[in-house]
């Protein structure tokens, strides 16, 4: 019996397509487009310190930040953001609502740190020394996706408050004050802080030159025997009327046995931000330069 045998197409043209499509795609031609890369998680930022707030708004991050301090002032214009506590007393729920991809705030001792590490990948930042500063301005720029902003600011920062004053400047007492006009005792700022660069800065010697490691506060008694060339009273206000001012000095020139009281050499530097360690401190300087400009000759 004859056997027939059955004859297909030929494998090569099965082969073909495949074979043809190995070719083309090692020119590009035959590869499946590749699945385009998903895009990173968008931040979401929860910062703790007006500072470091007002830093990231600096670097052009405003818009990832989700959440803010309670005593946080927004940049003008700025759409309301939920508010979750302080430092000390962070509400943690509010917090943990806003499922942020970052927590950031400045180094304070007893501050909560580890409870908020576990709500989010949590940043401790230093703030307190120019130094310390400006590494932290720095580093704010990495964890933003914004170094070279960040790197100019840094350096800005640095050139502005690393200036000296000369050995001849007018010794003064930079203080905190408030709108109430209280005086009972005096908060100062202590010279390795960063209001006490921007006071060298602006031509002045801290009048307390030691550095002091306990709370900077006077007792009246003490500023009077400290005999400060000139004293310069911060307020946080936008703007005081004449009658307000008057308010405001009024308790220190009640000190007689002060000499910058007597000789009409207590100042008033106000501003929205003149209390601020953030950025906004590059205007602090010229703002307590001027002050120093209306003051008459030291004796």
């Amino acid at each position: 019996m004859t056997r027939v045998l059955e004859v297909g197409p030929p494998m090569s043209l099965f082969r073909l397509p495949s074979l043809l499509c190995v070719v083309l795609a090692l020119a590009a031609g035959c590869q499946r487009p590749a699945s385009p890369a998903p895009e990173a998680q968008a931040r979401r930022i929860v910062s703790l310190s007006p500072s470091v707030t007002e830093t990231l708004f600096a670097l052009g991050a405003g818009a990832e930040i989700v959440g803010v301090s309670d005593y946080t002032a927004l940049p003008q214009g700025t759409p309301a953001l939920p508010r979750v506590g302080t430092t000390f007393a962070p509400n943690f729920e509010a917090i943990a609502k806003l499922k942020p991809t970052l927590l950031v705030d400045q180094q304070v001792k007893q501050a909560p740190a580890e409870s908020l590490s576990a709500l989010a990948p949590l940043k401790v930042l230093p703030w307190t020394s120019l130094p310390e500063v400006v590494e932290s301005v720095k580093e704010l720029g990495r964890l933003s996706g914004r170094e070279p902003q960040a790197t100019a600011l840094a350096e800005k920062l640095n050139q502005t408050l690393s200036r000296p004053a000369p050995k001849d400047a007018p010794r003064v007492l930079l203080v905190l004050g408030d709108t109430a006009g209280t005086l009972s005792e005096v908060w100062y700022m202590k010279r390795a802080s960063l209001h006490g660069a921007a006071l060298e800065a602006a031509g002045a010697r801290n009048a307390v030159a030691e550095d002091v490691t306990g709370p900077p506060n006077l007792s009246l008694e003490g500023v009077i025997a400290l005999d400060p060339d000139a004293v310069l009273v911060l307020i946080s206000a936008p703007s005081l009327d004449a009658a307000k001012q008057a308010q405001l000095l009024a308790p220190w020139k009640q000190l007689t046995g002060l000499r910058a009281a007597r000789e009409d050499r207590v100042r008033l530097v106000t501003g929205p931000d003149v209390q601020s360690t953030g950025p906004a401190i590059l205007d602090v300087v010229e703002r307590l330069r001027a002050a120093l400009g209306t003051l008459p000759s030291a004796r």
